[in-house]
């Protein structure tokens, strides 16, 4: 198998064709912008019902919306496992609810999410590798080039800022799950957050017909004649 740099085209084209993957396999399912949206959904209800409803009516009510949704999307033919993945994780904030006794404790998956998603985000980067620029380059849509590289560490650095401010606001309303204003704040920061996230990962998109950098040491070739030694070219 021949090793390809991750944004060549020759890296593109073998992704398409299934080159230098073992026989039988595929290249993973990635969630749709669609998807991520609709897996947004039931998170984004639970914070005004169970501040105007209770912990109860809040849970039901995400649970059956979230049912809904997995359904809908399984039957596009979305990936089961995020398809499925808002309604574990209304099963699980419930679970922690009521084994807290609060309704502050449906937050807490949330919570333990965004700082980890901050946190994996930001190491990404500190090491060079953003993962902004490694998801592209999975899909087949990695670039090379320098002003690629940096639009990749720039819009790593921007999701990991969202997900810090997300974290901040659900860890307060955990511990005042009544306040209106964080309330409002959760609502603002999540399904508008996760459009905000899913548009600066578009705007990182790889440019078409970019120019990837020059490798080390390449020299850049003269359509001009050296001229020789002790004479003037004419």
């Amino acid at each position: 198998m021949r090793w390809r740099f991750p944004g060549s085209e020759a890296n593109r084209a073998a992704l398409r064709s299934g080159e230098g993957r073992p026989a039988g396999s595929r290249r993973p399912r990635i969630d749709t912008p669609a998807g991520i949206v609709l897996s947004a959904i039931p998170s984004a209800v639970l914070a005004p019902l169970n501040a105007f409803a209770g912990t109860g009516i809040a849970v039901g009510a995400a649970a059956v919306l979230a049912a809904v949704l997995a359904a809908v999307r399984i039957r596009r033919g979305d990936p089961k496992g995020p398809a499925f993945g808002g309604l574990a994780g209304v099963g699980i904030a419930g679970v922690i609810a009521w084994q807290t006794g609060s309704g502050g404790g449906l937050f807490l998956p949330d919570l333990a999410w965004y700082l980890l998603a901050a946190l994996v985000l930001t190491g990404s980067v500190l090491v060079r590798r953003p993962l902004v620029g490694i998801g592209w380059a999975a899909v087949g849509r990695g670039g090379t080039g320098r002003a690629a590289r940096r639009r990749f560490a720039v819009a790593t650095v921007l999701l990991a800022a969202g997900f810090l401010v997300r974290a901040a606001v659900t860890g307060l309303l955990s511990l005042d799950p009544g306040n209106a204003w964080l309330v409002a704040a959760k609502v603002a920061t999540g399904l508008p957050g996760t459009l905000a996230g899913l548009a600066v990962l578009a705007w990182a998109r790889p440019r078409p017909g970019a120019r990837p950098d020059r490798a080390p040491g390449q020299v850049r070739v003269s359509r001009w004649p050296a001229p020789s030694a002790g004479r003037c070219p004419r």
